[in-house]
């Protein structure tokens, strides 16, 4: 589990439909009503399974940005102005721009320091109003909401030199696309932990298709391991869990790692943040009815039992049943 410590928060507001920014030089009053929704937001920006890594250089300007940020109140309040400038003009020049709040956050995660910039994107919601004895509905942009994920952050590690991004695509020169690495960050992608997990599941899938190292059983084992490695607060290596998972096929193995290298994933690479329960799985047949239940139980078979009939179909047996409740 992730442990977050804020130490502060500075807020600055971006109005694009007004062309206006409004500054704060005071940081964020973190009282008791307030700071469970900022806590939560911090939460959601670095433990984000789409927030991607960034190559660059020791002396790259948010790298530079983020040791003066470490420097001082006063450090810390010029370069998040600076930013804060920067972020306005990129989206001055986007349409669908909606207004935003400018969260810039010091805080530590398990021990190391992170300087995060998190930018809340105010939504719209259709509310009543009463004008002269008339009602009529308008529409008010309100924050995000407390649960709800970041859409875009830059996140820089400190201690590690580390430069992290969470990106929201707009509609630029006609088309959906993403603007802040392309047009200021200019860093070199690695894949999330999303994208590393999909890579996972479509590798061990195929070679169990191909070689039926684990009679179609690849998917739950891997999340299983996946799980093992989580609750030991072990490194999740998905080359190393993937080749654990075809272990019983030398070839299938051989062929899972090529394919692995291939599409971006080496040795060390590692996933630190998954979405979604890793201790189920879905069964979902071909006419659309899905069947969820505890990998352990799917694996040992103890209420499931999957039959193959002469004509090449399959029934699904649920055994040992002692309720059923529809929901």
């Amino acid at each position: 589990m992730n442990t977050i410590i804020i130490n502060k928060i500075l807020m600055h507001m971006l109005d694009f439909e007004h062309r206006k920014i409004y500054h704060s030089s005071t940081f964020v009053d973190l009282n008791e009503t307030s700071i469970d929704y900022y806590r939560k937001k911090v939460e959601k920006a670095l433990s984000s399974p789409v927030m991607k890594e960034l190559t660059v250089g020791s002396l790259h300007e948010m790298m530079l940005r983020c040791d003066k940020m470490v420097e001082s109140d006063e450090e810390f309040i010029k370069q998040a102005q600076e930013i804060t400038d920067k972020l306005f003009a990129l989206g001055s020049v986007i349409e669908e721009m909606p207004n935003s709040n400018v969260l810039f956050v010091d805080c530590y995660k398990n021990g190391e320091r992170f300087m995060a910039v998190l930018k809340l994107n105010y939504r719209t919601i259709p509310m009543s109003v009463v004008e002269e004895g008339i009602v009529r509905i308008t529409k008010q942009q309100v924050l995000p909401m407390m649960g709800s994920a970041v859409d875009e952050a830059i996140i820089m590690n400190a201690d590690q030199k580390q430069l992290f991004l969470i990106e929201k695509k707009f509609t630029i020169d006609g088309k959906p696309d993403f603007y802040l690495n392309t047009q200021w960050i200019k860093g070199e992608e690695k894949l999330t932990d999303k994208q590393k997990f999909s890579t996972m599941k479509k590798v061990v899938k195929k070679m169990d298709d191909i070689y039926n190292v684990n009679d179609g059983k690849a998917l739950p084992l891997m999340k299983q391991e996946i799980q093992e490695k989580m609750e030991t607060n072990q490194p999740v290596k998905p080359l190393e869990i993937v080749k654990k998972v075809l272990e019983r096929d030398y070839q299938a193995q051989e062929e899972s790692e090529l394919m692995m290298k291939d599409l971006g994933i080496n040795e060390e690479d590692q996933i630190s943040v998954l979405a979604g329960a890793m201790d189920t799985c879905k069964l979902v047949l071909d006419d659309e009815i899905e069947v969820k239940l505890p990998i352990e139980e799917y694996l040992s078979g103890s209420h499931l039992e999957k039959i193959k009939q002469p004509d090449g179909t399959y029934s699904i047996v649920l055994k040992d049943i002692n309720e059923v409740i529809v929901k």
